[in-house]
């Protein structure tokens, strides 16, 4: 039985990932700056900017997954950098020092810059290649954590491996008018209409922390649809008609999927055998 560490555990992804985590028999401890509930018998308060703290709670940690940030484009810039860049070397650095092999660690797409409509969009489909070009404080801390990952891969041979979700969504989200909608088209059309189920990326946390062969990598996690009602084909021509599509034609990559999302997680399903399982066409139709 492994003795896994989760950072900003009382989040709602931590709060998913829990019961996942327990059914196969990971023994969990709890990292925030709250303790809301009980679903971590062994929950630590602290902040990720003190190194003391996550060093204490890392002893005795076989594993790390690391959820921990200010998830925001709108917070305060340096408090967002602190603990979002200095907050993931602290859990890097006394991962180190406990001689913890393994962490996964929460990025997001934002580090690429490719949402949010900060900078025109490069390419489609976005995929793990896509140029980076973060243009805020948050993005740019969701950069320069998974250079920070890199670094610790790379010099001390540490497994990291960074999750990039689209937005993370459950049920409840799916019978609201930011799916299906006229409105949720115009408005999520910086975000390219991607988003992915919060089962789904347990899942994909799951794996990070069996895979072997891999030392460092950073995945794409989105669902397989756009949350649009309209054909893809239908959403380019609107709104990126003149986006380029340097790897795969728009004609092929949508064959025989006329609502394929934008986003590419062929790395994810190569490398981890990673698939999204649930779209909130179906979800929807079982809420109503």
């Amino acid at each position: 039985m492994k003795q896994l560490l989760i950072t900003g555990s009382q989040g709602r992804i931590g709060q998913q990932l829990a019961p996942l985590l327990q059914a196969a028999e990971y023994t969990l401890r709890g990292f925030d700056t709250t303790s809301r509930n009980t679903l971590f018998a062994d929950q630590r308060i602290g902040d990720l900017r003190d190194l003391s703290a996550v060093r204490a709670a890392m002893q005795g940690i076989d594993a790390v997954v690391h959820l921990g940030a200010i998830p925001s484009d709108f917070a305060d810039g340096e408090a967002v950098m602190q603990t979002n860049v200095m907050g993931t070397w602290n859990v890097l650095q006394a991962a180190l020092e406990q001689g913890v092999r393994r962490a996964v660690v929460f990025s997001s797409i934002n580090a690429q810059g490719s949402v949010k409509g900060f900078w025109p969009v490069l390419q489609l489909p976005i995929d793990d290649d896509y140029p980076h070009h973060p243009m805020t404080p948050y993005q740019l801390s969701k950069h320069l954590g998974e250079e920070i990952c890199r670094s610790f891969s790379e010099r001390h041979g540490m497994v990291t491996l960074c999750l990039r979700p689209a937005w993370v969504t459950h049920n409840d989200h799916y019978v609201h008018p930011n799916f299906g909608t006229a409105r949720a088209v115009e408005i999520w059309r910086h975000e390219y209409w991607a988003y992915v189920d919060v089962h789904d990326v347990c899942d994909a946390v799951v794996r990070c922390l069996q895979v072997e062969g891999i030392l460092h990598d950073c995945f794409l996690l989105a669902a397989a649809d756009t949350l649009a009602h309209l054909p893809t084909s239908e959403l380019v021509q609107r709104y990126h008609p003149e986006v380029p599509w340097p790897h795969i034609p728009p004609e092929t990559y949508l064959a025989g999927h006329p609502f394929r999302s934008l986003v590419d997680c062929t790395r994810a399903r190569e490398r981890l055998g990673w698939q999204p399982t649930r779209r909130w066409r179906e979800a929807s139709a079982l809420a109503l």
